[in-house]
């Protein structure tokens, strides 16, 4: 899905990520918590929020969940989106440091601004001075801050001065749910892309895809694809047809 995340995002996304279907078990249920009272916060309580874990561990999700609240209660365009790996590309492509900053302003006013995915900033000095920037900025202007990162504080590769702005908030480990849950992950997965998946297909997928959603996501895609053009309904059959394309890819 990560394909149809633009640099600049209105939430809610097509994702269709929300708090009511955000699959959760005792691993993740207190993060899942966390991240819902979030945009409620008033200001006397942290405006930022960092979420810390694995991929596949949703992420994602919650930070577009809170951004679907935001939404409802600023309106269109108050919860916008950047993420990390496309963020540092913009920042080391950009022409002229004007035309950065110029960019830069369209995210200053947000009600609420995630940064998704900010290991990948950690080699980048630049894109780590406009996170800070835009950190400090949304927080003068009252608005909320949150990201996503693979590693927890101890393992942080940033500045000092911008991982010092991320713990002044909140900092939540999120895990992946255990396996009783996986199928209902999957099954939601395949429904972000109008796919439907029977339980026992879904059953039979968790024991056979690795756990890494990128590779998950593909499967999804290509089983998908091969019921379309084929008009066969999903069934494992159909299932092993589609994977034996994505492991020759």
């Amino acid at each position: 899905m990560e394909g149809q995340l633009q640099l600049k995002f209105p939430f809610p996304s097509d994702r269709n990520d929300r708090f009511e279907n955000f699959v959760t078990d005792h691993r993740n249920a207190e993060t899942a918590r966390i991240a819902q009272l979030f945009p409620h916060a008033p200001p006397n309580q942290p405006q930022s929020l960092v979420l810390h874990g694995p991929a596949g561990s949703g992420k994602t999700h919650l930070l577009s969940a809170i951004g679907a609240v935001v939404t409802q209660t600023h309106g269109d365009g108050s919860a916008l989106y950047l993420d990390g790996r496309k963020f540092a590309e913009k920042v080391d492509t950009s022409q002229a440091y004007e035309d950065l900053k110029k960019y830069m302003r369209t995210y200053e006013s947000a009600s609420y601004l995630a940064v998704d995915g900010l290991e990948a900033i950690e080699q980048n000095p630049e894109a780590q001075d406009q996170v800070f920037h835009l950190y400090n900025a949304l927080r003068q202007s009252g608005g909320k801050f949150a990201a996503s990162v693979r590693t927890p504080p101890s393992r942080w590769r940033f500045a000092e001065w911008l991982s010092t702005r991320l713990l002044w908030g909140l900092v939540v480990e999120i895990q992946p749910v255990g396996d009783e849950r996986r199928v209902d992950v999957l099954k939601k997965m395949a429904s972000d892309i109008r796919l439907y998946l029977p339980e026992n297909a879904a059953r039979w997928l968790i024991t056979h895809l690795p756990r890494d959603p990128a590779y998950q996501l593909e499967a999804l895609t290509r089983i998908d694809k091969l019921s379309l053009t084929t008009g066969r309904k999903v069934s494992i059959p159909l299932i092993k047809q589609a994977l034996e394309y994505v492991n020759a890819g």
